[in-house]
């Protein structure tokens, strides 16, 4: 799992339309811009990170791309919980645990 998945940056869910992608980079990347606590950091399932305009432009070309778009999404999809239930970050011995796994650290 990696924590700068498109769809967390952004805070999408992986079904959201090419519209909403372009709306919500556009508002975060003006969230930014005008120096706002609230687009600074973004939560996952890893925990809270932070995030930059770099991060957003990235996130948003790779879900302009339909390959790298539906990659990302099935990604995604395997650490959403399902509908009802808070996202909340997993705790440090998880974390860890898919860290060395999956970033070999």
């Amino acid at each position: 799992m990696n924590p700068r998945n498109p769809f967390y940056v952004l805070e999408l869910a992986p079904e959201a339309t090419p519209g909403d992608v372009e709306r919500q980079g556009r508002k975060l990347l003006g969230l930014l811009e005008l120096g706002a606590e609230r687009g600074r950091t973004y939560t996952c399932p890893l925990g809270t990170y932070p995030r930059d305009a770099t991060m957003v432009r990235e996130a948003l070309s790779v879900l302009r791309d339909p390959q790298r778009r539906r990659k990302e999404g099935l990604i995604a999809k395997l650490f959403v919980p399902p509908s009802g239930e808070e996202k909340e970050p997993l705790d440090a011995p998880l974390k860890d645990a898919f860290l060395i796994r999956y970033r070999g650290l």
